[in-house]
């Protein structure tokens, strides 16, 4: 039963398993050759504050299926309505990012609308927070078969969600569901499965080539605000002028990334940012960015 925000008294220990970070699963881009070689040599190793990782295992699976969760907190007093949230896709490449930005957007600047925000970012049990054996299966599907990927969602839904929101106060008009690539696409599932589930979708350059039949047979403009964003050389034409490998820019008209974001940006009636000079990995950091304004205050 949740507290009373009056009474409650924020802890990391109240979600369970308050296990300090390594440096690399903090910031997702380390790996502990890294740590080996020599950074050691320089001091102990950092943890962020106020963070918490865990593992859980879905319901009816096996050891082997867990997830690693990482968990931010904010070192302010939850707002009356509660605190807002994030639940971010691929922990390894979203977790620092967010938290930083959340803590830098803060309404402790005059000229920001965010408020204090919790970051739950889900990843796999791994040094670096992504398994890409696991990956695929687990927020696409694969070949057709799309059970691991509903299992997914069930998991953050029945398990997840009751867990962290169990124990923290939370403004469920200020919950998010954010990803990239096969985690943008799973973010816009959520939306046409699980309609009320999030108040507001982030999709960073998402695989919708992946079922675009199905994603664009279920989009509507009713429910859930949604941000789209794609990076500028994720269109063919740009990407070959900037001198890509000819495998990537076949890849990208293949999967024509550029063009059904846009087109699902209009059947959503989504806001679409087109990142200039971006590729799809180097529009991560500006995506995770703007997806934080976008939670509090649309834009």
């Amino acid at each position: 039963m949740r507290l009373p925000l009056a009474a409650m008294a924020v802890s990391l220990s109240m979600i369970g398993f308050a296990t300090p970070l390594t440096a690399q699963q903090a910031g997702g881009q380390d790996t502990g050759q890294t740590e080996t070689r020599g950074a050691a040599t320089f001091g102990a190793s950092w943890s962020p504050a106020r963070t918490a990782q865990f593992d859980m295992i879905p319901d009816g699976g096996s050891e082997d299926a867990a997830f690693r969760i990482l968990v931010s907190v904010p070192d302010a007093p939850p707002p009356s309505d509660g605190y807002g949230i994030i639940y971010a896709l691929d922990a390894g490449w979203t977790f620092g990012t967010l938290r930083d930005a959340v803590r830098m957007q803060a309404s402790r600047f005059a000229s920001s609308a965010v408020k204090p925000t919790v970051i739950v970012a889900i990843g796999w049990p791994t040094p670096d927070l992504i398994d890409f054996d696991r990956r695929g299966a687990d927020l696409i599907g694969v070949a057709g078969d799309v059970t691991r990927r509903d299992a997914t969602l069930r998991f953050i839904e029945h398990q997840l969600l009751p867990r962290i929101e169990g124990a923290l106060p939370v403004d469920p008009g200020h919950r998010m569901i954010l990803g990239h690539s096969f985690g943008g696409a799973f973010a816009l599932q959520v939306r046409a499965h699980r309609p009320g589930l999030f108040s507001h979708v982030a999709a960073g350059s998402p695989s919708i080539w992946t079922d675009p039949e199905g994603l664009f047979a279920a989009a509507t403009p009713a429910g859930a605000p949604v941000l789209i964003t794609i990076g500028e050389l994720e269109t063919p034409e740009m990407a070959e002028a900037s001198g890509q490998p000819a495998d990537r820019v076949a890849r990208l008209r293949a999967r024509d990334m550029h063009g059904r974001a846009r087109r699902m940006a209009a059947a959503l009636d989504a806001q679409f940012v087109e990142f200039a000079g971006e590729t799809h990995g180097s529009s991560v950091t500006v995506f995770l960015s703007r997806a934080v304004g976008f939670l509090w205050s649309g834009i």
